[in-house]
């Protein structure tokens, strides 16, 4: 079976975790220190990234540093991950849904435009398949932009003049370009950084020596979002590996987009910007389940990724009457395999079994 995911770990990730092992500090210490400088070089960011143990800690420390209250209201996409919304509702917030565009399935401004109150306290934007949103046009509201990256690693054209998120949350779960097992990356606005520094470990000064612990005047409560020195040696021996990991992966959507040709599927454009962490495609005539069960038959793994996050349970309370891009979207879009193990011959097998879905 071709896999759609798969972990890709340094070779060298298990002697690196053997000394921070043997060292007797596995907490947040120099690891981490030396992770988050690889990363501010690799990154080429405004700011050193600052480490935490999941993007989802990222997005909820971003709502925290823009002072999202119970009652605000976040502006979100319900076409991502149901970890881009844990905080907001977690913080009871109440989540306003704003439609995507059905061909890229990134949010679209126009309908955000429509959502916005004196309530509207962020907007949550999702970069699916590493697709850059509209930022430009999301951020002329003047409301602040969470930017959640966790399809995207965009070292492969670090271009500062992008227009990107007010926060950007970027995750290193176990099968996403950059992997430290588990953990995240929060990048804020210069004037945020030192309060989301101390904010992840409870509100400590990690700076201050030994005794921080029983010396220290906590002047704000935080969090226990911390990343810890195991998890920054598996990130530091992968590095070299993610910026290959993107390139490959976009060559494979450069050739998928190139070769696919089936008068049932609308194929993803191509991007100098996007990631294409997933590949997406589009099936017309409700044939998505049966495409699906058809590429299982042909031991080709692909889905749609993420389940549309405004059908859940803990959700319904937060419907929107017509969210039309989304809509189409779950009627339409599913990924196939496009990632770096994939060989020359798998990649002219699944174009060849994509051809010939009828």
């Amino acid at each position: 079976m071709i896999p759609q995911f798969k972990v890709r770990m340094s070779p060298t990730a298990n002697e690196s975790v053997g000394k921070v092992l043997a060292s007797g500090y596995i907490g947040q210490g120099p690891k981490v220190d030396e992770f988050e400088n690889k990363l501010h070089e690799e990154l080429n960011s405004n700011i050193k990234p600052i480490t935490v143990n999941s993007c989802t800690s990222a997005i909820d420390l971003a709502l925290h540093l823009i002072g999202v209250k119970p009652g605000d209201e976040i502006i979100s996409t319900p076409q991502t991950c149901f970890a881009s919304q844990v905080g907001a509702i977690n913080r009871n917030a109440k989540l306003r849904w704003a439609d995507i565009n059905p061909k890229t399935g990134c949010i679209s401004p126009e309908s955000v435009k429509k959502l916005i109150t004196k309530n509207t306290k962020a907007i949550i934007a999702v970069n699916w398949a590493g697709k850059l949103c509209d930022y430009k046009e999301l951020k002329s509201f003047n409301i602040p932009v969470i930017e959640d990256a966790a399809h995207c690693w965009d070292v492969f054209n670090n271009n500062n003049n992008q227009h990107r998120g007010n926060y950007i949350c970027y995750s290193f779960q176990a099968i996403k370009f950059l992997t430290s097992s588990d953990g995240g990356a929060l990048i804020t606005p210069k004037e945020k950084e030192k309060e989301a520094r101390l904010l992840r470990w409870y509100g400590l000064d990690r700076t201050k020596g030994q005794s921080f612990r029983c010396t220290q005047n906590i002047t704000i409560a935080g969090f226990k979002y911390h990343m810890n020195d195991v998890s920054a040696a598996i990130g530091i021996e992968n590095i070299p590996y993610a910026k290959d990991s993107v390139l490959e992966h976009r060559s494979n959507s450069k050739f998928f987009i190139e070769n696919i040709d089936n008068k049932f599927i609308s194929n993803s454009e191509w991007d100098e910007n996007c990631s294409f962490w997933i590949h997406p495609i589009y099936l017309k005539n409700s044939k998505k389940e049966k495409f699906i069960e058809y590429m299982r038959l042909k031991k080709i793994t692909c889905s749609p990724v993420h389940f549309r996050n405004d059908k859940y349970d803990c959700t319904l309370e937060f419907a929107e009457a017509s969210l039309p891009g989304v809509d189409l979207f779950t009627e339409t879009q599913v990924c196939i395999p496009n990632g770096w193990w994939l060989t020359n011959q798998d990649l002219k097998y699944i174009v060849n079994v994509v051809n010939e879905f009828e």
